[in-house]
C-alpha cells in the first residue's frame, strides 16, 4: 500500500520537477552560449562591426575595401573576440518573459596590442596590393594577439533578453550594441596600410593627370569635375609661343602632349611622417630628355624666315615625340603634404622640383 502510494505522489510530482530542470537553462546561459558560438563558430555575428568600420573608412579614403578582404577581416575580428574573458552574472527577471544579464568583460585594445607590430610591418611594405598586404597584416596581427593582447578597464553591460516560449532571444540592435564595446581600434590594420596606399594613389594620379592627362583617378582626389581637371590640365603648359606662326600651333601642341605621355615614373609607397597628411615618398624617374635636346638642336640651327624658325622647331618636336630620349633612372626623395601640394609649381617647390627631373627642361 505504501509503495502504492509512493508511486502515485511521484507521479505527481514528476510535470513539476520535469518543469523545474527545464528552468534552469537560464537567459544568462544563453547569453554565455551565444558569446561562446561567436569565438568558435559563428563570426557572421561581427559582420556588422566589420561594415560599420568599412562605411567609416571608405569615406576618408579614395582607396575603397575590397569585396575579398570581408573574409580574413571577420577571420582577424573572431581571433580578437577570443581574448575576451566575459563573466556572466545570473539573469534578472525584468517584467513577464522578460530579462536583463549583467556582463564584466575588459574591452580589447587592439591599437595598442598591434601597434609596435604595424608600424614594424608598416616600415618595409613591399607592394601596393591592397588585399595583399592587409590580409598578411591581419595574419600578423592574429600571433601577436595569442602572444600579448592589452586591454582597456574592467567595464560592464546590460544586456536585454526576451523569452519566447521555451526559448530566448536577444534583438539584434541589443546584442551589436554590446558587441561594438567590446574592442576598440579593429580597423587599425586595414586603415594604416591604406593611407600609405592612398597617398601613393593620390601622387601618381597627379602625375598622370598633370603629364598625361589621365584625369579620371585624379578628380576622385580633388574636388574638380573631369572637365575642369582637363581644363586645368591644358592651361598654359600646352600654350604655344605667342609669336608662333598660326599654321603650326595646332601640330606644336600635339607633339608636345605626345613628349609628355612618354614620361616615365614610378610612385614608391610613401613613409609616414608626424603630423596629419605628412609623408616622404621616393619617386623612381627616368628623364625624359627630348625637350632639351629639341631645343639645343633648334638653338644651334640657321633660318632665313620665320616660318622656317617655326616649321624647323615643330618638325624636332614632332621627332622626338616618335623616338623620346632617356637620361639614367634616378630616385628622387620629396614630401608629400598639403603645404607641397598647394606649393606646387612654384620655384624650389618639392613637386615643382621632382617635375622638373621627369621632363628635363631646357635651359
Amino acid at each position: 500500500m505504501k509503495k502504492k502510494l509512493f508511486l502515485f505522489t511521484l507521479t505527481l510530482l514528476l510535470p513539476f520537477i520535469l518543469a523545474g530542470c527545464g528552468d534552469k537553462y537560464s537567459a544568462d546561459q544563453y547569453l554565455g552560449e551565444q558569446i561562446t558560438s561567436i569565438k568558435e563558430s559563428d563570426a557572421e555575428k561581427l559582420n556588422f562591426l566589420l561594415e560599420d568600420g568599412i562605411e567609416e573608412s571608405n569615406s576618408l579614403y579614395i582607396l575603397q575595401f575590397p569585396d575579398e578582404l570581408k573574409e580574413p577581416y571577420l577571420s582577424f575580428l573572431q581571433e580578437a573576440f577570443k581574448t575576451i574573458d566575459f563573466k556572466i552574472a545570473s539573469a534578472k527577471k525584468n517584467g513577464e518573459n522578460a530579462f536583463t544579464v549583467q556582463v564584466s568583460y575588459t574591452p580589447l585594445d587592439l591599437a595598442s596590442t598591434l601597434r609596435a607590430a604595424d608600424e614594424e610591418y608598416l616600415s618595409s611594405l613591399a607592394s601596393s596590393d591592397l588585399t595583399g598586404e592587409v590580409t598578411a597584416l591581419l595574419e600578423n596581427a592574429k600571433t601577436v594577439l595569442k602572444e600579448a593582447p592589452q586591454f582597456k578597464e574592467k567595464t560592464f553591460a546590460t544586456v536585454a533578453v526576451d523569452k519566447k516560449g521555451e526559448d530566448f532571444q536577444i534583438k539584434e540592435d541589443e546584442l551589436n550594441t554590446f558587441l561594438f564595446h567590446t574592442m576598440t581600434g579593429y580597423m587599425d590594420p586595414y586603415n594604416d596600410i591604406c593611407e600609405l596606399l592612398d597617398a601613393q594613389d593620390f601622387l601618381t594620379a597627379y602625375l598622370d593627370a598633370s603629364f598625361k592627362g589621365e584625369v579620371t583617378q585624379f578628380v576622385k582626389h580633388t574636388d574638380m569635375t573631369e572637365e575642369e581637371a582637363l581644363a586645368w590640365y591644358e592651361k598654359d603648359v600646352f600654350t604655344p609661343p605667342d609669336d608662333m606662326t598660326p599654321a603650326y600651333t595646332e601640330r606644336y601642341v600635339t607633339a608636345l602632349k605626345a613628349l609628355l605621355r612618354q614620361c616615365v615614373y614610378t610612385v614608391g609607397i610613401p613613409k609616414k611622417e608626424s603630423g596629419v597628411y605628412n609623408y616622404t615618398v621616393d619617386v623612381t624617374v627616368t628623364p625624359n630628355t627630348s625637350l632639351e635636346n629639341v631645343f639645343s638642336e633648334w638653338n644651334g640651327g640657321t633660318y632665313y624666315s620665320e616660318d622656317e624658325v617655326d616649321r624647323t622647331l615643330v618638325e624636332l618636336m614632332e621627332q622626338y615625340a616618335a623616338s623620346p630620349v632617356y637620361g639614367e633612372e634616378t630616385t628622387v626623395n620629396i614630401e608629400l603634404n598639403s603645404l607641397s601640394i598647394m606649393e606646387a609649381g612654384n620655384d624650389g617647390a618639392s613637386l615643382t622640383r621632382l617635375a622638373g627631373i621627369i621632363l628635363v627642361m631646357p635651359e
